[in-house]
């Protein structure tokens, strides 16, 4: 099966990029913010000796229990940055809507959780800030 992409260039006005670009230019903050918020909350984590306990057990399903625990404690699920980005919506409500803002925020979480995973790079991560 083929896929094909066709690019068609917007005819916008003057007004209309400057109102375009101010809200890619906020979601880039919001979504910055939240990774941001993520590392915080990720270091915070790493550096408790409960942590360190979990890390030293045999890999199975208590570890991941344990692992779960831990995620849920430091704000490290998707429901706690959809939390953490509510107020920030609200500021910047006449640009950006709640449901493009929980996207933002789910973005952030699925990208996080390949850094906290071991499946990506930090650099990686901040590629896509940008």
């Amino acid at each position: 099966m083929s896929n094909f992409v066709l690019t068609l260039e917007l005819k916008t006005e003057k007004w209309q990029e400057d109102i375009l670009d101010k809200r890619f230019n906020i979601g880039r903050q919001i979504y910055n913010a939240c990774l941001g918020e993520l590392y915080k909350r990720y270091n915070t984590m790493t550096q408790r000796k409960e942590y360190k306990k979990v890390v030293n057990m045999l890999k199975g399903k208590d570890r991941n229990k344990e692992f779960n625990k831990l995620n849920k404690k430091y704000g490290l699920t998707e429901y706690s940055l959809h939390k953490y980005v509510k107020p920030m919506q609200h500021y910047f409500k006449k640009n950006i809507d709640s449901f493009t803002a929980q996207k933002i925020a789910t973005r952030v979480f699925s990208a996080f959780e390949k850094y906290m995973f071991h499946e990506a790079k930090r650099y990686i991560l901040k590629s896509m800030m940008n």
